[in-house]
Order: structure tokens, then C-alpha cells, then sequence
């Protein structure tokens, strides 16, 4: 099993609020140092209006939603068919 794998199994584990946790600091972590870097209050904004606008259309049903589970079993099986 793959270290992202595995890690992933882990990660899984967590209460969902450590899972929003994580997720958070790795989505950051992934910025680009030429970004410019938000301030917390920045950052927790940004996120806070794309989460209105996202429940917004969940509300008024102009989004098709996705079980997630299935996505991540989709995801996996992507995963999959490309290794060696």
C-alpha cells in the first residue's frame, strides 16, 4: 500500500473536525510561495464565501450532488487502472 494510501486510511479515521483540520492545513500547504499569503481572517473569509455560495446552490438545487463515497471509490479505481 502507498504511503498516501495509507495515510489516507488514517486520515479517515479522525473526527470530522480533525479531518477539516487537516484538509485545511494541506489545501495551504499547497500554496504557492508567489502567492500572496492570506492573514487568517483573509483566509477564513475567503473559504466562508465560497461555502455560502456552494450551500446557496445545494439550496436552490442547481448543483447535482455526488454521494461521496462514490467519488472516492471513482477516485480509487482511477488511481488504480493507471499503475504499473
Amino acid at each position: 500500500m502507498a504511503v498516501v494510501d495509507k495515510l489516507l486510511e488514517q486520515a479517515l479515521l479522525l473526527p470530522e473536525k480533525e479531518r477539516g483540520e487537516l484538509a485545511s492545513r494541506l489545501l495551504r500547504s499547497l500554496e504557492s510561495v508567489e502567492d500572496e499569503e492570506l492573514a487568517p481572517d483573509a483566509w477564513e473569509t475567503a473559504w466562508s464565501e465560497v461555502l455560502d455560495r456552494r450551500l446557496r446552490e445545494v439550496r436552490e438545487r442547481t448543483v447535482q450532488l455526488v454521494d461521496g463515497d462514490a467519488v472516492f471509490r471513482g477516485a480509487a479505481e482511477r488511481i488504480a487502472s493507471r499503475r504499473p
